[in-house]
């Protein structure tokens, strides 16, 4: 555990740079309190708005417009469908406009969709309302992603990506018991409220840490025609995107599910909302635990070495919730599918951070997460559809069955991409 720990202190650049000064900040000594005030902390606060919403909205969907299996589908996955239009676009944006105000848009649209969730008067107004929140979250996650694609060397990005993901891990386990209890004990929209004041929030500091440290002075400005170059991105990534893109699609997919599943479940059962929150809170605990072994891991073993294990554990976790008769039971699932994602931490962004080109990474990060946000954006309404033609537990053993062939085809598909990317630096 001591040298899976041990080299957290120094992993990452100083917060005011970006990717084009990357060649002198690497020379320097890496601190990852730099970070903190500019990446971390507005994840955490965006992580904590995000999770609030994961026990309530299946509820809300069916309580309020009596939406059926499919229809709860589209609901959760309208986030990832949204997420999935604006990945390219959002990836043109950063190359374009610069990290630092691609990013401030999003979390203004993602306040912004929170209050017109709440006031939805008909699920089409709510569909519309999330999509625009998966837009949002297209330019957050680019914009953060492509900076540290952009400013952490290859031998310590495995630690820092996953500890991105780590943050948002333990922001989720306060995000779901809270959206529990308010929807519980206040009112069904009260935690879209909520969000968009974390979102707020998040905002004010985003626009403080930018000024303090510069950021909108370094910020870079696109002079290309970044539009163009999107499709000679896909002609010289194509392999790429078709074998390592594939494992990020079912991945994504897995991730999706969870989020859909677990609550669906709870609900036929009979469990409350903030029952079904604490349910999700504690997958989330245990999910928050990993980052720091799974990033030490990708970093000494290779990136295989978490995301086969980690799709294996979650398909197993979600074929367990046929099984659940009672909040107990639901509770392991969930445990186990926690455990399978946290083994998973900062897979995805590590994978493209690897396979993204070294200078001006901005469009193939656009268009590797819109490969791997297909997964997100398919699987609730897929899952949800055949929930409604078969059964709910048909859905759930389909759905494990998928994170195995995910697992086969990083074993054969995809090369480690560690040591690939050592002999591109040389």
């Amino acid at each position: 555990m001591r040298g899976a720990l041990g080299d957290w202190r120094g992993i990452v650049a100083d917060s005011s740079t970006e990717p084009k000064r990357t060649k002198s900040v690497r020379r320097n000594r890496f601190s990852i309190v730099s970070l903190i005030p500019t990446v971390y902390a507005p994840a955490f606060l965006l992580a904590v708005g995000q999770g609030v919403l994961i026990p309530v909205l299946p509820v809300f969907a069916k309580d309020e417009f009596l939406a059926t299996e499919v229809f709860i589908g589209l609901a959760v996955g309208a986030k990832h469908l949204g997420t999935l239009a604006f990945d390219v676009p959002a990836g043109i944006l950063v190359s374009r406009f610069g990290m630092w105000r691609t990013m401030l848009v999003g979390i203004g649209l993602f306040a912004v969709a929170a209050v017109a969730a709440a006031n939805s008067p008909n699920f089409t107004f709510l569909f519309v309302a999330r999509f625009a929140a998966g837009a949002s979250f297209a330019f957050w996650m680019i914009s953060r992603h492509a900076f540290i694609a952009g400013a952490v060397p290859t031998r310590h990005r495995g630690k820092a990506l996953s500890l991105y993901g780590g943050v948002g891990r333990v922001a989720a386990i306060i995000g779901p018991i809270l959206g529990g209890v308010l929807a519980e004990y206040v009112n069904i929209r009260a935690p879209f409220y909520v969000q968009a004041a974390i979102a707020i929030l998040t905002g004010i500091f985003v626009l403080y840490a930018m000024k303090k440290t510069g950021g909108d002075k370094v910020d870079p400005q696109g002079h290309r025609n970044v539009v163009a170059s999107v499709g000679s991105t896909l002609s010289a990534h194509r392999h790429d995107f078709m074998t390592a893109g594939l494992v990020a699609v079912i991945l994504q997919f897995i991730r999706a599910a969870r989020e859909f599943l677990i609550p669906v479940w709870g609900d036929e059962m009979g469990l409350r909302t903030d029952q079904i929150g604490y349910v999700a809170s504690v997958s989330y605990a245990v999910d928050s635990t990993m980052f720091p072994i799974v990033g030490w891991t990708m970093d000494r073993f290779g990136r295989k070495y978490v995301g086969v294990p980690a799709l294996v554990v979650m398909g197993i976790g979600l074929s367990l919730l046929p099984f659940a008769d009672g909040m107990t039971m639901l509770m392991i699932a969930g445990i186990v599918t926690g455990l399978g994602n946290g083994l998973s931490s900062g897979f995805v962004l590590t994978l493209g951070s690897d396979l993204a080109p070294l200078n001006d990474p901005g469009e193939f990060l656009g268009v590797w997460r819109f490969i791997s946000d297909v997964g997100g954006a398919v699987g609730p309404p897929l899952i949800g559809g055949i929930a409604q033609i078969m059964a709910l537990a048909t859905a759930t053993w389909f759905t494990g069955g998928i994170a195995g062939l995910g697992a086969l085809a990083l074993v054969t598909l995809v090369k480690e991409t560690v040591a690939r990317r050592r002999l591109r630096r040389r």
